[in-house]
């Protein structure tokens, strides 16, 4: 069995589960791999730095369990930490894939935004003659913003376009705002095509010129990056490039697989993206989302709401932390999800202090499963069986199928233990793994330090 660590940090839910999705998918088409994602659950802004905490999960990934790493993340997790990660892979003659960022010592495997981002305005300036190109741009300190970022200003070169705006932005919606803003103080002298780092960007900007009475496409076309929800759903449909996130995760899962059996392969491996050209350039959209997949998810989503509020209206009323576990355990049933196992870190259970355990220890109690277990019951305190921490699950509940995932069970600064999934969870396809966390950490919280209290005043 060759075992796969995936250490994942980041901030956006769609990009993520498709990742997830990727592996799921690929995993099917083998008997002897295995892959463990460590989620840390990370979330980005501009001005945001996440807490050290966020990091932790990490620490119960021992490298020497496994034959491989792929490494998955943003910016917001420090390049300097993941280095050090590959460092010590690497010492133990480990390989290592890094998703989309270069780290010393690792493979890399993603998009090549500056081909994609090329090829896209070089075909839009050649169908369509612009000559008052602009471009906004992702984060001043992103690699992928500059690489597309030079894309434009090299394709605009390529057709002597002298006119060139340029607009510096970060990532989100906002900032799109703000930039389509600066264009209309100019209204007499818009351009006739703005390309946008991504699709968040390019949403801000057309929603702007549009409320000014800007029509796109007709006066500007825009263009994204990404192919995101919320360039699909815009009106008109954002034009944009497709990633392909389930392709990049089976990607780079086969180059560490060709890695572990010592292939010699390039330091870089890219993954195709693909062109969506849609309305926001005049193009007519081949693949839309139809009013009843429309109507579908929806429902699905609005099952997920329904159920989510159920158990926190329970999980709130709590007063031992047994009913909690026995809670969540019936909410999984309810949901139909993969097997579940809620695990608890002992330095955790055991402090008087809150945020007392700022690390795992060395044993973890598992507390709560998602499916009935013929070999683990639990005693009075809702604890079927205590363990190494390191070892993800106790022995009686062996980790037998192709993918698990990890997520921390955090509060503020406090490692309270962790949430294992078989496979990945269908609650991450609607973007609502991090709330339900959020929700179970803070009940769990409560109710512990309610029990602390009245032992106290005992």
């Amino acid at each position: 069995m060759k075992r796969i660590a995936l250490l994942s940090f980041n901030w956006d839910y769609e990009i993520i589960t498709e990742y997830y999705y990727g592996l799921q998918e690929r995993l099917k088409e083998f008997e002897d791999v295995q892959v463990i994602i460590f989620n840390a659950f990370g979330y980005f802004y501009a001005r945001h730095t996440p807490k050290e905490s966020s990091f932790k999960v990490f620490s119960l990934c021992e490298l020497e369990r496994y034959d491989g790493f792929l490494i998955q993340g943003n910016r917001a997790w420090p390049p300097e930490v993941r280095q050090q990660i590959v460092n010590k892979a690497v010492a133990l003659h480990k390989p290592v894939v890094s998703i989309n960022y270069d780290l010393l010592g690792a493979h890399s495997v993603g998009t090549d935004n500056y081909h994609e981002e090329y090829e896209l305005v070089s075909r839009i300036l050649r169908e369509h003659d612009f000559k008052k190109p602009a471009f906004v741009n992702g984060l001043k300190t992103s690699v992928e913003a500059r690489a597309r970022a030079r894309a434009f200003n090299d394709a605009c070169a390529q057709f002597d376009i002298q006119d060139v705006r340029f607009y510096q932005a970060n990532w989100q919606s906002e900032a799109g705002i703000v930039a389509a803003k600066k264009m209309l103080r100019k209204a007499h002298d818009l351009p006739d095509v703005v390309f946008c780092c991504n699709d968040d960007l390019a949403v801000g900007v057309q929603q702007t010129l549009q409320k000014a009475g800007v029509r796109v496409p007709e006066d500007v076309m825009i263009t994204g990056f990404d192919n995101r929800k919320v360039g699909i759903q815009a009106t008109p449909r954002i034009t944009t490039i497709d990633r392909d996130y389930r392709t990049i995760a089976v990607t780079a899962l086969n180059t560490i697989l060709q890695l572990i059996d010592g292939k010699d392969l390039p330091a870089k491996v890219y993954s195709p993206g693909k062109h969506i050209l849609a309305e926001s350039c005049g193009y007519a959209s081949s693949d839309f989302v139809t009013a009843e997949e429309q109507q579908s998810q929806e429902a699905s989503l609005l099952s997920f709401y329904e159920k989510l509020a159920d158990f926190q209206a329970t999980v709130m009323d709590a007063e031992m932390l047994f009913t909690v576990f026995e809670d969540c355990e019936q909410f999984v049933r309810e949901l139909g999800w993969p097997n579940l196992f809620l695990t608890l870190n002992d330095d955790y259970l055991r402090s008087k202090l809150p945020n007392g355990a700022k690390s795992y220890g060395q044993v973890s109690h598992l507390v709560a499963l998602g499916r009935r277990s013929n070999t683990l019951r639990c005693n009075a305190n809702h604890v079927y069986a205590s363990f190494n921490s390191r070892q993800i699950l106790p022995r009686e509940a062996p980790l037998e199928k192709p993918i698990y995932t990890v997520c921390p069970l955090r509060h503020n600064d406090t490692c309270m233990g962790t949430l294992v999934t078989e496979g990945v969870p269908p609650i991450m396809h609607h973007g609502l793994l991090a709330f339900y966390l959020t929700m179970l950490s803070g009940a769990i919280d409560a109710v512990k330090n309610s029990e602390t209290l009245r032992r106290m005043c005992q």
